[in-house]
């Protein structure tokens, strides 16, 4: 996790939420259950307390024991808390920055194991703010590719940080976050922490040569 921890600006985006309608799989409900599913919803909550809202995800050998100890297909427990790890935030209406206001320099950074880190620059607008992350690899070797990661931005558990996008070379990325509710223009004291989590790639591939030739195609 790199945190950055000198200043925060606001970018404010506005627009009226978006939703997609919501139809059910099907007519039938067994009533019998109505309990059942109550107390179902009074477990998640109580996860999502104990949990801090990070549950994570069982070991494998304690989800083969809830398998054989309740009889359900192990499978299926593991589709189910794949499930519950994504939190309520996904599901969160999207805000769609509107009514640009102005851009905030922010210009902070950290280098962290050959890697610098930069918040660099806020958008203001009038429901949301856009911060935009980058980062750079730090060496003198000319073949250098940076690899594949996922990027999360969090300031605090009032804000709502989504990624909006993103784009990069081969020793350089930029990314945007769309931050509700607005941060305020003065970010002294804000501090932002950047979670990446890189991608396994099989990087060893096979060169193959060319040879100097001159080919016809006909």
């Amino acid at each position: 996790m790199v945190k950055m921890k000198e200043g925060v600006t606001k970018l404010t985006r506005t627009s009226s939420p978006m939703r997609i309608s919501f139809h059910p799989p099907t007519d039938h409900y067994c009533e019998d259950l109505i309990l059942v599913d109550e107390q179902i919803c009074e477990l998640l909550a109580k996860r999502k307390e104990l949990s801090n809202n990070n549950p994570g995800f069982p070991h494998q050998d304690l989800i083969s024991d809830w398998s054989q100890k309740f009889g359900l297909n192990e499978a299926w427990l593991q589709r189910i808390f794949s499930a519950y790890m994504i939190g309520e935030e996904h599901f969160l209406p999207l805000i769609e920055p509107t009514g640009f206001l102005k851009f905030v320099p922010i210009l902070k950074s950290v280098a962290i194991d050959n890697m610098s880190y930069a918040v660099t620059y806020m958008k203001q607008y009038t429901n949301a703010s856009i911060v935009c992350v980058e980062t750079e690899v730090n060496t003198s070797e000319p073949f250098v590719r940076l690899g594949h990661a996922s990027f999360e931005l969090f300031i605090s558990p009032e804000y709502h940080c989504r990624q909006d996008g993103g784009c990069g070379s081969r020793r350089g990325m930029q990314h945007s976050f769309v931050v509700t509710p607005s941060l305020p223009d003065d970010i002294s004291g804000v501090e932002f922490q950047l979670t990446v989590k890189p991608f396994h790639e099989n990087l060893e591939y096979q060169v193959v040569h060319f040879k100097e030739t001159t080919v016809t195609i006909k």
